[in-house]
């Protein structure tokens, strides 16, 4: 018995070759669908809205025009994101050791922003004449910007502790120099967002961060449905 147990759980663990490439095809169209979502809302924004100076999130505020319109596309594609990495990036490292199994749990709780925002909104936009004292002056608002702060924390830290779970695994090995330089990409950025040399381009600085984190995961998620079609039609304990 005790010979078969440890390939019975390792078996297990691992997914087929057609839920890996479902979820990894899931993975890759949230990714783009989110950034769709941003880039397509800021067309209704109104003259007063710049890109360059105003915030993502303001897009959903209370006072932002058809806000659920940006809302919405952007809490699926957040769950989408989120359900690719626990269903599908996940299970594809779970194969050899224990260092770097934290880091899809780190991705997903990155992306819970994508789905709290629809609940907890800032009351008005800066486009409105708002500043940061009354957009977060309800407790909904205050929520949001701290849901939002510590996702972006945790954000920061997921492409470093996934370079340590990619340098392991073969397959993923190309992934490990680009997550690092992710890593440092989220670091600048969160910089140029806090500095008050750079306020005024708050706008284009989530934004750069928000690009580079989807090449990113297009990247991983492309990557998660590649490994599941080279996989088919063959059984997944074969050709693992």
């Amino acid at each position: 018995m005790t010979g078969i147990r440890p390939a019975s759980r390792s078996t297990a663990a691992r997914p087929t070759s057609r839920t890996l490439a479902r979820w990894g095809l899931i993975g890759l169209i949230s990714e783009i669908v989110a950034v769709c979502t941003w880039l397509v809302a800021g067309t209704w924004q109104g003259p007063a809205y710049s890109p360059v100076h105003d915030d993502i999130s303001d897009m959903g505020a209370l006072t932002a025009p058809h806000a659920w319109a940006f809302l919405i596309p952007q809490a699926l594609a957040g769950a989408g994101s989120i359900a690719f990495v626990l269903f599908g990036l996940r299970p594809s490292l779970a194969y050899d050791g224990r260092a770097g199994r934290s880091g899809p749990w780190l991705a997903a709780l990155s992306g819970i922003q994508d789905l709290t925002d629809a609940a907890f909104r800032l009351d008005c936009r800066a486009a409105d004449g708002c500043d940061q004292a009354r957009a977060t002056t309800s407790w909904h608002a205050q929520l949001h910007s701290a849901i939002g702060f510590a996702c972006v924390l945790v954000l920061i830290v997921t492409p470093f502790v996934l370079a340590r779970r990619f340098k392991r695994l073969p397959q993923w090995r190309r992934f490990t120099v680009p997550s690092v330089l992710l890593g440092i990409v989220f670091i600048i950025g969160l910089i140029a967002v806090l500095a008050p040399q750079t306020a005024a381009y708050q706008g284009l600085s989530q934004r750069t961060i928000a690009i580079g984190g989807a090449v990113w995961g297009i990247a991983v998620a492309a990557h998660v449905l590649r490994l599941g079609r080279n996989r088919c039609p063959h059984d997944p304990a074969r050709s693992a």
